[in-house]
């Protein structure tokens, strides 16, 4: 499903942001050195005690009044110290998906790297415990306590297999966005971004619906062609 297009798009940036953003982007996707987040204070907390709870559901929501919620399988859920960097490189992957086929199927493996790059400059500045990452239980819920207090973003996946060949009846992507020849699969995927603020002893929810989603999109997977 083609991300949604916003009641009132952005003003038109300017080239000079435009590239800026895009360096970006490309900065974190490769594992370059980036890290703008001041890890201290979310130290300094842990040591003082000062922490809280982050808690949520993931699910889809009833398609009736009276009807029961319905959890959703296959989600992780990582928790990360608030980063401009990483959501100006999020937010620009979502805005370049709009613009043609190609980027709308690299969107999500690029915001993957994006992610993954900034985990590992974590690990690297000595604080790999501030990334912790928790799958959802069969309820669709998740907890992860003892977090410091702070500004945190949780960002939640969703990677559902679908085949190609099962995919003509129900595959909105492929309807819209119409996949390379050699695609043999894909990977539905479905993104929540969530910004939240911890304090000592309180607890945080969120809630992940199937209607309330960040972003939606696909991860190839192409057979191995002479050539390629």
């Amino acid at each position: 499903m083609v991300p949604r297009p916003l009641a009132h798009p952005p003003a038109r940036l300017g080239a000079g942001v435009i590239a800026a953003s895009t360096l970006l982007v490309l900065l974190l996707a490769s594992g370059a050195e980036a890290l703008d987040v001041v890890v201290a204070p979310y130290r300094e907390a842990a040591q003082a005690g000062a922490v809280g709870t982050v808690t949520g559901r993931v699910y889809a929501e009833s398609r009736t009044p009276s009807g029961p919620v319905r959890p959703l399988a296959a989600v992780t859920v990582t928790l990360l110290p608030r980063s401009p960097a990483l959501l100006a490189s999020f937010e620009q992957l979502k805005e370049d998906a709009r613009r043609s086929a190609k980027a709308f199927a690299a969107a999500a493996p690029a915001m993957r790297r994006v992610q993954e790059s900034y985990e590992r400059e974590l690990v690297q500045a000595g604080v790999p415990d501030l990334a912790p990452r928790i799958a959802v239980t069969p309820e669709g819920a998740f907890r992860l306590a003892e977090v410091p207090a702070g500004a945190w973003v949780v960002v939640a996946w969703q990677s559902l297999p679908v085949d190609v060949a099962a995919a003509k009846a129900r595959g909105r992507e492929r309807n819209l966005y119409q996949l390379e020849a050699r695609t043999t699969g894909f990977q539905a995927v479905t993104i929540w971004l969530r910004e939240v603020t911890v304090a000592r002893g309180e607890t945080v929810s969120v809630e992940l619906t199937d209607r309330n989603e960040w972003f939606r999109g696909v991860i190839e997977e192409k057979t191995l062609d002479a050539g390629h």
